[in-house]
């Protein structure tokens, strides 16, 4: 159990709308009408892939839309930012009059910055700034393409900086007269809404004083030498080409992967922490969970890049057009070259390159892959363009070299003893250093492609069955990797997608099953395994390959210790089932708990989620670093956190155990610390305004926001008070309660309500509903700040800090397994009833007579008595020595019983966290 007591620290109050979830019965079943059709599914077993019957999820589907996240990728940012330079110097060029704007070059930026010194024209600041953005973007490309850009991109570069230091030394123009009646402009040429992350900017950024902070590589301080005017005249137009989009998309996902790679990185190191520090192997969970979160969060944003990077080229639909644009420029004007010499059709830039992209692909196809296109592309290319024979042949040349290029760029492992008498480098296509080089996220691509021709070929239901060692050396052995490409291949190909895309397929995640509720919001990893599951044949898309390969980056940072998280894992997540094994046996048919079918099919739902571990999957394809992580993850936000609240609390145990203990520490019976385990409950539902009935109550507000948080009507509330104020000093047991109870089991509709997570758990209100709308930006210096500030990439930093810093304020309830620990809080309100006599009070009366649909009447009478003499006492007492049985309760009952529980807290913590005790 925890050690000593919660921190002091503010109760800060969550103000974010409650989300009603859909209604249900007192079944625990959706209503009629919130449901449409039933998504109950027949009992399932394929080859031992799953077991049981799939639950009813209806009542846990997300209500309305998680939020969008508003804010602008890089491509759209730094297009308008460049689109508005644009045309702010084509406005002030001298020769705007004279030439069309159609035939205005990069050059002409040159000569308009000159004309506008030597004229001291007044420059917009706001230009300035765009004009920046610009820069740092495009330096971080070329920094991170060649090692440095190449030419093409360094003229633009050096156009751009010249730009800036010969508009930086002009005057600023007056806010208010400039831009007058203009909108910001985005991609499209259409006005947007603000940047909801521009309250992250730091106040005074857009001072002349900021020069000082400016990176002094990419804005030197001396004079810049005039560019050389290109001989071959470049359009504007050129600043914005498709092949900077695809440079700016793989530079965005390799600063996600980085991310991906620091977060796993910290996982040996706490490993070893546990070791010297003596804790339980189960204190591995929340590291790998944090890493889980960094990763999901990383694969979303991947996907929303994918979506936005094809809304402005969707012709580069592939991965394969992409490599082909950046890399094969000159075979596309060697092709376009033929075409015009041999050709009757005239073929583009983009054509040709569309060719090529379409050639990578069959490349990286398997030879026997039914979609390889290969046999018959040249055909039915030089067929389009009325190609003549001569210029077939020469492009069949092209196509059989670019084979070649492949097998030596990502050579599996086949084809490395024929690539070694080659000159050709594996690997240098893309050189970045988290999916490039020994990283190379276009192997994993190949990789997928081949077995995706192979998981198309093999009937559903059935086992992939992989050739030992085709890949690798077999079985693969942990500890000896040290690059993604060749080390990893025969793990990746023999043991984690063949049981990934069988779980897909015929597992928990295939679509025999329902679909698990918020999985698109906490497990993105699934949603694009099931995708490539569902059409492995169809080219691979980047967030798929992102998402495989975040798994064997994930295992190549923890390769030593792969084997033992394995282990530690599987046992941790079976110890979550197994205590609910164990408080269901230890209640079962105890006073009529388990008789509740509410409870009963929110258990279900929860012990169903066993299925992710089931024993069929290899360990390393259930339990690799991020899998586990994730597994973790889910169990949590859904099964502990969304289920299990409904659980805890399923009759009202939780309310009137944490209401009682906040009420004994205002009024000095009890103090912080003295029941740590009620301390970490207290902290972690403090900010619930639906489980209080508003703020923390203080004195005086103990009875009516205990009836509200019971959902209870305000009008009962005040007759329970009204009650109260009448009581005697010594008098705390009413023998007219019976005739308010058969009111309130008439017309109170449950003793059960349903906590919205996102009220008490801001890491829940960031992951599974993406609200972000109140981060703020703790770890940025201002630099950073200035740099960053827009851009998605220190959005998705900001947004990451600030849900990791919620999860780890969380660890304290997560750690609970809510619906287990329910059972033990609700066996102390039985007691806490005997004690008080309480149930001698109910005996003999018929309280279902009063209303046949509600399932625990006597638990609504113990609430009433509960909130009449106990917290009603509370609210009225002027001195703790008025409290006499309160206190001999508190000490002959309370803390024995909780003192007791803590001893067996193996039986409700399912992992432990640091400081944290586990007898």
């Amino acid at each position: 159990m925890p050690r000593g007591g919660k921190k002091k620290k503010g109760r800060n109050r969550n103000n974010t709308k409650r989300r009603d979830l859909r209604p249900t019965n007192n079944d625990g079943q959706p209503t009629k009408n919130s449901v449409k059709g039933s998504t109950a599914k027949a009992p399932f077993n394929h080859n031992g892939a799953t077991d049981g019957i799939t639950p009813n999820f209806d009542a846990f589907q997300q209500s309305g839309k998680a939020l969008p996240n508003s804010y602008r990728t890089v491509y759209s940012r730094y297009k308008a930012a460049t689109k508005r330079v644009f045309e702010y110097m084509q406005a002030n060029s001298p020769e705007k009059n004279h030439i069309p704007r159609e035939q205005i070059f990069v050059s002409s930026l040159v000569t308009t910055a000159d004309w506008m010194v030597e004229s001291r024209i007044p420059v917009d600041p706001d230009i300035l700034k765009d004009l920046k953005f610009a820069i740092r973007v495009r330096s971080k490309v070329a920094r991170s393409v060649y090692g440095g850009g190449d030419s093409g991109h360094k003229y633009l570069l050096d156009v751009l900086i010249y730009c800036w230091k010969n508009l930086d030394s002009l005057p600023r123009a007056e806010k208010d007269i400039i831009r007058e009646g203009k909108e910001e402009l985005d991609t499209n040429g259409e006005g947007r809404s603000r940047n909801r992350f521009e309250a992250l900017k730091v106040t005074g950024e857009e001072d002349e004083g900021e020069d000082d902070d400016m990176d002094k590589e990419i804005f030197p301080s001396d004079d810049v030498p005039r560019p050389t005017l290109d001989a071959e005249a470049v359009p504007l137009q050129g600043l914005l080409d498709e092949r900077f989009d695809c440079f700016m998309f793989l530079v965005a996902l390799d600063d996600l992967m980085r991310c991906v790679v620091e977060k796993h990185r910290i996982v040996p190191g706490y490993a070893d922490y546990i070791v010297e520090e003596g804790m339980c192997g189960s204190a591995i969970a929340p590291c790998l969970m944090g890493a889980a979160i960094a990763t999901n969060m990383a694969i979303h944003q991947v996907r929303r890049l994918e979506i936005e990077f094809e809304l402005h080229n969707p012709h580069i639909s592939t991965p394969y057009r992409l490599l082909s644009t950046i890399m094969l420029p000159k075979r596309v004007k060697e092709v376009v070259q033929i075409t015009r010499e041999h050709g009757q059709n005239v073929c583009s830039v983009k054509d040709a390159n569309l060719f090529f992209g379409d050639c990578l692909e069959c490349s990286f196809r398997s030879p026997a892959d039914p979609e390889n296109r290969g046999s018959v592309i040249v055909s039915d290319f030089c067929s389009r363009f009325g190609v003549d024979g001569k210029g077939s042949e020469d492009i069949d040349k092209i196509l059989f070299e670019l084979q070649w290029l492949v097998k030596g760029e990502v050579p599996l492992r086949s084809e490395l003893a024929i690539m070694e008498k080659t000159n050709i480098t594996s690997h240098g296509w893309i050189a970045m250093s988290y999916i490039g080089g020994d990283r190379a996220i276009h192997h994993t691509i190949r990789l997928m492609q081949w077995f995706g021709s192979f998981a198309k070929e093999t009937e559903k239901g059935k086992h992939f069955n992989v050739v030992p060692g085709f890949f690798g050396s077999s079985p693969w052995q942990p500890g000896r990797s040290h690059k993604i490409h060749t080390d990893l291949d025969e793990l990746l190909m023999a043991e984690i997608l063949p049981k990934l895309i069988y779980l897909c397929r015929d597992g928990v995640l295939s679509d025999k099953c329902t679909d698990l509720p918020r999985q698109n919001a906490i497990a993105p990893l699934w949603s694009c395994l099931r995708r490539f599951a569902r059409s492995p044949e169809k080219p691979v898309r980047w967030s798929t390959a992102f998402a495989v390969h975040a798994i064997l980056t994930s295992i190549l940072e923890t390769d030593k210790i792969t084997a033992q998280v394995a282990v530690v894992c599987e046992k941790t997540f079976n110890s979550y089932f197994e205590q609910l094994d164990m408080a269901c046996e230890y209640k079962k048919g105890v006073d009529g708990v388990f008789d509740s079918t509410h409870f009963q099919s929110h258990l279900r739902v929860v012990q169903y989620l066993k299925e992710l571990g089931h024993p069929f999957y290899e360990p390393r394809a259930r339990w690799n670093p991020l899998c586990a992580g994730t597994n973790f993850l889910y169990l949590t936000y859904f099964g502990n956190i969304t289920v299990g609240t409904a659980l805890i609390d399923d009759r009202s145990q939780l309310k009137i155990v944490l209401h009682l203990y906040h009420a004994l520490i205002v009024n000095d019976i009890l103090k912080s610390g003295d029941i740590p385990l009620l301390d970490w409950l207290l902290d972690g539902f403090e900010n619930s305004r639906t489980f209080w009935g508003g703020p923390l109550p203080r004195k005086g507000k103990f009875v009516e926001q205990f009836w509200l948080g019971m959902r209870g009507s305000f009008r009962v509330a005040e007759k329970v008070m009204a009650d109260v104020s009448r009581l005697d000093d010594t008098q705390l047991s009413n023998k007219n309660h019976l005739e308010m109870i058969e009111m309130l089991c008439r017309n109170e509709a449950s003793v059960t309500t349903r906590l919205d997570p996102a009220e008490f758990s801001t890491s829940f209100r960031r992951i599974c509903n993406r609200d972000y709308h109140d981060v703020v930006d703790k770890y940025h210096s201002k630099k950073m700040k200035q740099e960053g500030s827009g851009q998605d990439g220190y959005a998705f930093a900001v947004q990451l800090n600030d849900t990791s810093q919620a999860f780890v304020k969380e660890h304290g309830l997560f750690a609970f397994n809510l619906p287990a620990l329910g059972v033990h809080l609700d066996e102390f309100v039985c007691g806490m009833s005997r004690f008080f006599k309480w149930d001698q009070l109910f005996k003999g009366t018929s309280l279902h007579d009063q209303n046949p649909r509600l399932q625990h009447p006597e638990r609504i009478a113990e609430a009433y008595v509960f909130a009449h003499d106990i917290l009603g006492a509370l609210d009225q007492a002027k001195d703790p020595s008025e409290l006499g049985r309160i206190k001999d309760f508190v000490t002959l009952f309370m803390c024995p019983f909780f003192e007791k529980l803590s001893n067996h807290a193996r039986g409700f913590i399912w992992f432990q966290i640091a400081g944290w005790d586990i007898p």
